[in-house]
C-alpha cells in the first residue's frame, strides 16, 4: 500500500480512498463478468433443452426453440451442439467487462444464431448506455476533447477522438409522420469553417502544414410542417458553397427527387425571398403554392424607412414604429379583400414620403398573400412565416458561436446531425 508510509508513520487518506475505489471498481467488473457468464450458460442450457454432457438424441425431434441454423434454417433442438465460446469485451458505464459468448453449431455444420437480442451486436465494443451518455454530453455543448477528458476521468475509460466522432454520427433514426408534409419551409444559415487555401506554412517545430483560411458556407435546411397536429421535422439539409442559384437548385432538386412535391401532398412552400432561392424555385417544379415570409418582408420594409435628420433616438424609434405599424396591418387582416384595401391605402399614404419602403412592399407582394388560400383549413401561424425553421436555426447558432470556426466537415456534419436528431425527437407541439 503506497498510501501508508511505514518508515515515517504517515497516512495519505486521499490515496487510500482512490486505491479502495479502484479495487472496488475492479471487483465490481469481475463480479458482473462472472455473473453474466453464469447467466449465458443457463441460457444455452434452456435454449438447447439439455445440460452439459447430455446426449441430444434424448430430445424429441419436435422440440424447437428460438435458435436457427444459418445453413439449413432448422429450428430443431436435437440438431444443435455446443461449440465452445468466443471472448468478447464491452465498455459499459461500470467499466470494461469481459464475457464468454457461447457458440452453437448444427449437425449440418452451420453455425446457429441464438436469440440473445439486446446483449451485444456484431463487432460492438461500446454499450448503448455509453453511446447515449456521449451524445448527452455532446448535446450540452462539450467539445470532442472535453468529452475525451471526461471519459478518461470516469469509470468508462478513455476513448479516441475518432471513436467519439463515430458515436455522435450514429444517431438513431426518427420515424417521421406518414406521407409528405403539406407545408415546407426553406432557409439557409451561415457557418464559418477553416478550409485549406492551397498554401503551406512551416510551424514552430519545422513541419510543413497546410494553411487554412476562414470561409463562410451556408447550410441549406428544409423543414416539414403538419398544420393539423403542429408537428415539424427537418426533412433534409445540405452544406453548400454559396447561396447562388446553382447551389439552391441542387438542394431543391434533391427535395423534389425525394418525393416532396404536390403530387404526394405538398401544398405550400415558404421561403425568405432570397434571389438565389427565388431563381431556383422557378426551375424546380414542386407543384405547390409559394409564400413569401412576412417576417422577412416586414424587416426589409423597416430597413427601407428613411427618417428626417435631427431627431433624437427616442423620436426616431417612435416614428419608425408608427410607420411600420401601418405596413404591418396589411397582413393582420382576416380577409384577402381587407388586406388589399389596406395595401392600396398604405401605397397612397407613403409613396412620396417613403418611396423606398413602398417599393420594397410592392416587390413580390402577391406572394405574401398566398396564405389566405389555406387560412380556412389551417392556423395561419403555420402559413405566413418561417418561424419554426428560425427556431431551429437558433439552436444551431448556439452551438456554432462558441466554436467560432469549425475545422473539418466531419465535425460540422456530426454537430448538425445531432441537433437535427434532437429537434426531430421532440414531442408534438402546437406552439408557434
Amino acid at each position: 500500500m503506497n498510501s501508508v508510509g511505514i518508515e515515517r508513520r504517515q497516512v495519505n487518506g486521499r490515496a487510500m480512498l482512490q486505491e479502495a475505489l479502484e479495487a472496488g471498481q475492479k471487483a465490481l467488473t469481475e463480479a458482473v463478468s462472472s455473473r453474466l457468464n453464469e447467466l449465458l450458460m443457463l441460457a444455452v442450457t434452456h435454449l438447447l433443452c439439455r445440460s452439459f454432457h447430455e446426449r441430444r438424441q434424448t430430445i424429441g425431434r419436435w422440440m424447437e426453440q428460438g435458435g436457427r441454423c444459418h445453413r439449413c434454417k432448422s429450428h430443431a433442438v436435437n440438431r444443435f451442439l455446443r461449440n465452445g465460446y468466443r471472448r468478447r469485451w464491452l465498455t459499459t458505464p461500470l467499466g470494461t467487462i469481459s464475457f464468454l459468448l457461447p457458440r452453437v453449431r448444427c449437425a449440418c455444420g452451420g453455425s446457429v444464431e441464438l436469440p440473445l437480442e439486446g446483449l451485444v451486436r456484431p463487432y460492438q465494443r461500446i454499450s448503448d448506455e455509453v453511446d447515449e451518455q456521449i451524445r448527452r454530453w455532446y448535446g450540452m455543448g462539450q467539445s470532442l476533447r472535453q468529452l475525451k477528458s471526461e471519459l478518461a476521468r470516469s469509470t468508462i475509460g478513455p476513448l479516441s477522438l475518432k471513436t467519439l466522432l463515430t458515436r455522435i454520427h450514429q444517431v438513431a433514426a426518427t420515424t417521421p409522420p406518414p406521407g409528405v408534409p403539406p407545408v415546407m419551409q426553406i432557409d439557409a444559415i451561415w457557418v464559418t469553417q477553416l478550409l485549406p487555401n492551397g498554401r503551406t506554412i512551416r510551424d514552430r517545430k519545422g513541419r510543413q502544414r497546410q494553411a487554412k483560411s476562414r470561409v463562410k458556407r451556408p447550410i441549406f435546411i428544409a423543414l416539414g410542417v403538419w398544420p393539423d397536429s403542429g408537428h415539424a421535422i427537418i426533412l433534409d439539409w445540405m452544406v453548400g458553397a454559396s447561396e447562388e442559384g446553382d447551389e439552391w437548385l441542387r438542394f431543391l432538386s434533391r427535395l423534389e427527387e425525394a418525393g416532396f412535391n404536390g403530387e404526394h401532398g405538398l401544398q405550400l412552400v415558404i421561403h425568405d425571398g432570397g434571389s438565389g432561392l427565388c431563381s431556383a424555385l422557378q426551375m424546380v417544379h414542386f407543384d405547390a403554392a409559394t409564400q413569401r415570409c412576412i417576417f422577412h418582408k416586414v424587416r426589409n420594409i423597416a430597413n427601407a424607412i428613411r427618417l428626417p435628420t435631427g431627431l433624437s433616438r427616442r423620436q426616431r424609434t417612435r416614428q419608425r414604429k408608427a410607420i411600420l405599424k401601418e405596413f404591418r396591418a396589411i397582413w393582420q387582416a382576416k380577409q384577402l379583400t381587407t388586406a388589399l384595401r389596406r395595401y392600396l391605402k398604405v401605397v397612397r399614404q407613403f409613396r412620396y414620403t417613403q418611396p423606398e419602403a413602398v417599393a420594397t412592399l410592392r416587390r413580390d407582394f402577391r406572394q405574401t398573400l398566398t396564405f389566405f388560400q389555406f387560412s380556412q383549413d389551417w392556423d395561419v401561424r403555420h402559413l405566413r412565416t418561417t418561424s419554426r425553421l428560425e427556431r431551429f436555426n437558433r439552436s444551431l447558432r448556439r452551438r456554432l458561436r462558441p466554436a467560432a470556426a469549425l475545422h473539418s466537415d466531419q465535425g460540422l456534419f456530426a454537430m448538425t446531425a445531432r441537433i437535427i436528431h434532437d429537434f426531430n425527437a421532440q414531442p408534438i407541439s402546437t406552439e408557434n
